[in-house]
C-alpha cells in the first residue's frame, strides 16, 4: 500500500515533513510563475517518489480545497487553469470528500469513545 493510499494511518516523521512542506511550496512557486500542474510536478526532483507521490495528490486536493470550496472557483476552471482534465480535478474533489468525511468519522468515533 502506498503512502498516498496509507496517509491517514502513517505519521509523518520531521524530515517526511520537511520534505513534503518543500515540495508543496515548491509547486506553489512553480504555479504562481504560470506553470501547468504537470510542469509543477516535475520540479520534484530532490524527494523520494514515496513523497513525490503523495504530494502530487495532497497539493491537488489542496487547491480544490482552497480554489474551490475556499473561493467558490468551478472545478471547470481550476482544471483549466491547472491544464489538466476536468475528470481528473473532479475525482480528486470527489477523493477530498471522502477523506473528509473518513476523518469526520474517526473524530465523531474517537469523541464517543471518551464519553462511554
Amino acid at each position: 500500500m502506498s503512502l498516498a493510499d496509507r496517509k491517514q494511518y502513517v505519521q509523518f516523521t520531521s524530515v517526511m515533513h520537511r520534505e513534503y512542506e518543500h515540495a508543496v511550496k515548491k509547486m506553489r512557486e512553480e504555479l504562481s510563475k504560470g506553470r501547468t500542474y504537470e510542469q509543477a510536478c516535475d520540479v520534484l526532483i530532490d524527494i523520494s517518489q514515496e513523497i513525490k507521490t503523495f504530494v502530487i495528490e495532497d497539493f491537488l486536493k489542496i487547491i480544490i480545497a482552497e480554489e474551490h470550496f475556499g473561493a467558490g472557483i468551478e472545478v471547470s476552471d481550476i482544471a483549466l487553469l491547472l491544464d489538466l482534465p476536468f475528470e481528473k480535478v473532479e475525482f480528486a474533489k470527489l477523493t477530498l470528500l471522502k477523506d473528509m468525511m473518513r476523518e469526520t468519522e474517526s473524530h465523531k468515533n474517537q469523541r464517543t469513545d471518551k464519553f462511554n
